[in-house]
């Protein structure tokens, strides 16, 4: 689909109602031709004290051409080890990660790989300063932090806004910008 001279990016949010997370195959709509996934249960819950969501979101797939910066984005910054790893040689990769009750997938298609573009995932918290601690901490023990600045800055940035609007009301807000401008926000209430 051609729109204003470029190609719309494809991303795809499934919505279910079950707490139990079907994902089969991971790249929604195509099938490998290498082999056929067959139908797997991920299960993504919610840690102690995160919130999840509760309105049947099932998961959150995102297309990237730099699978390897997402790895490092969630697996150093978040230490979110992947719940799925599919690889497909010549064809794509994917990596699913359960963050706060939310599967989110990425996926690199090799014959054509896309950038992400604008990709948000805001989460309410009770202790946005707790949060920030915890995942610049994580960076800063992290092998992503003994990259050079202009390196680590196409993988993670954090942005702590102490005034915005958001849903109509005042937060604090934390951003942490990841590759390819995706974003995962935490919004405390004031």
């Amino acid at each position: 689909m051609q729109v204003g001279g470029g190609k719309m990016k494809k991303w795809f949010v499934g919505l279910a109602m079950s707490a139990v997370l079907s994902v089969a195959p991971l790249a929604h709509g195509q099938e490998s031709s290498h082999e056929s996934h067959k139908q797997q249960e991920t299960h993504c819950q919610a840690s102690d004290g995160e919130t999840s969501f509760a309105g049947g979101l099932e998961n959150v797939q995102i297309e990237t051409s730099d699978i390897r910066s997402f790895q490092q984005f969630f697996e150093s910054v978040f230490e979110t080890a992947p719940v799925e790893q599919v690889e497909h040689p010549g064809t794509d990769s994917l990596r699913g990660y359960c963050y706060r009750g939310v599967l989110i997938i990425v996926r690199q298609d090799f014959r054509t790989p896309r950038p992400t573009g604008w990709v948000q995932l805001n989460f309410k918290v009770q202790d946005v300063a707790g949060v920030k601690e915890k995942l610049e901490g994580a960076y800063r023990a992290s092998p992503l932090f003994q990259l050079q600045e202009a390196e680590r800055a196409k993988i993670v940035r954090f942005r702590l806004k102490p005034n915005v609007m958001r849903s109509g009301r005042q937060v604090i807000r934390l951003e942490v910008t990841g590759p390819e401008g995706f974003m995962i926000g935490f919004d405390q209430a004031k």
